[in-house]
């Protein structure tokens, strides 16, 4: 394999993907407080359905669960077991099936009757609780606030529930009083939110180092949203500043611009970060793909990770290295490790003479520069109504061409 003496490039043991070595180096490393290991939490089955027109059946979100348990993923968000009957339906739907992850449901701390609130989930067979602190009826002063997350909190324990606590864009004079009312009362896990996309993500990265110096132990997840487009760029700072729980949707579905895109947030973290998952990666396209036709939501061509053109070449030097076995030089990891397929066509960026005499080459001829010019005459006028052929039409077109 091919790769200039001069670029910064970290090879991963099974060839599967390379990483920029800057990556790893000790100045950039210092500046990071990494978890030993990150656990994904997939939220499709909640907050992808609230992509605007998206609505998964009962039997939809357990198929979608055993796809996600199958890859690996360990802990799922399901959806509100006390606001939604068919939500508290699901989880029952989902432990009859046999799921073994572990299935949290959202809670609103803001509910006026908090011990029916628990209740509910609970009896939804829920196995942990995620109480989200936003503005409500309940909560219009301090002391009812401060009141409401130490009493939830502990009746949730009390009746053995593993318990979340989370909120977001907290004045931290306020966020620090929170986390030790959470803290005192028992909780197993704190929430940090960008519910808005409106957190840069060096703010958000010391926003979580900030949380993480109070709670100590405790584990830290983080959820973002992506208004702004930089969802994940957010979630990789939470990670960076110690969070040991990313909050993530397959496809980066969710409400308004969407949430943390699952499939990236995984990639980004086995290949910029190193960290091993423990998932069944090539398992991602998969998953991917049956959460698009559920949620009845088109992915973008160019959408990284799982788009269709991931692994389409069509540029002269692209597709030439790509036929000489240089995949380092215009992919970052191989098709196979998401279970993409790579395909090569020749189109108007093509027709430069170094793809087509790599790909001529490849199947036996060495054709002269005039036969070279014939062809690509050829491929000029199919490609004036068809756009662009597959290495196989080249393949039978220059079989009649260079007889």
């Amino acid at each position: 394999m091919w790769v200039n003496a001069w670029m910064s490039m970290r090879m991963d043991a099974n060839q599967r993907w390379w990483s920029f070595g800057w990556n790893f180096d000790d100045s950039i490393r210092s500046q990071m407080d990494l978890p030993d290991k990150v656990i994904i939490k997939d939220d499709t089955l909640r907050e992808g359905e609230e992509t605007p027109g998206t609505y998964f059946t009962i039997d939809q979100k357990v198929e979608i669960a055993k796809a996600l348990e199958e890859m690996g993923i360990p802990e799922i968000e399901v959806g509100y077991a006390a606001g939604i009957k068919e939500h508290a339906e699901t989880f029952k739907a989902l432990k009859r099936e046999g799921i073994k992850m572990k299935l949290s449901s959202h809670a609103r701390l803001y509910a006026e009757d908090i011990k029916k609130e628990v209740d509910d989930i609970l009896a939804a067979e829920a196995d942990h609780i995620n109480f989200l602190l936003v503005p409500g009826p309940a909560l219009k002063t301090k002391k009812a606030v401060f009141e409401r997350i130490t009493e939830g909190i502990e009746y949730a324990k009390s009746q053995g529930a593993y318990v979340a606590f989370g909120s977001g864009r907290v004045i931290p004079k306020f966020w620090e009083k929170f986390l030790h009312l959470a803290m005192d009362a028992g909780v197993d896990r704190i929430v940090v939110y960008d519910g808005n996309g409106c957190a840069l993500p060096v703010a958000f990265k010391d926003n979580v180092a900030f949380t993480k110096k109070i709670a100590g132990d405790i584990p830290i997840e983080v959820h973002t949203h992506n208004d702004l487009g930089l969802a994940v760029a957010t979630t990789l700072a939470g990670v960076e500043g110690g969070a040991e729980i990313v909050d993530v949707v397959f496809n980066g579905l969710g409400d308004r611009a969407g949430n943390a895109a699952t499939e990236e947030v995984i990639m980004a973290l086995e290949i910029l970060y190193g960290i091993d998952l423990n998932l069944k990666l090539d398992k991602i396209m998969e998953v991917s793909q049956l959460i698009e036709k559920y949620s009845k939501t088109p992915l973008q061509s160019h959408k990284a990770i799982v788009g269709k053109n991931c692994f389409i070449h069509e540029s002269d030097l692209h597709v030439e290295q790509i036929l000489i076995g240089n995949w380092t030089t215009w992919e970052l990891y191989q098709p196979h490790v998401v279970g993409q397929t790579r395909k090569l066509i020749f189109g108007a960026t093509t027709l430069q003479d170094r793809a087509l005499k790599a790909k001529l080459n490849k199947i036996g001829f060495d054709p002269t520069a005039e036969q070279l010019d014939t062809l690509r005459k050829q491929i000029q006028e199919k490609i004036k109504t068809q756009d662009f052929i597959s290495e196989r039409e080249l393949e039978v077109l220059a079989k009649k061409t260079l007889k």
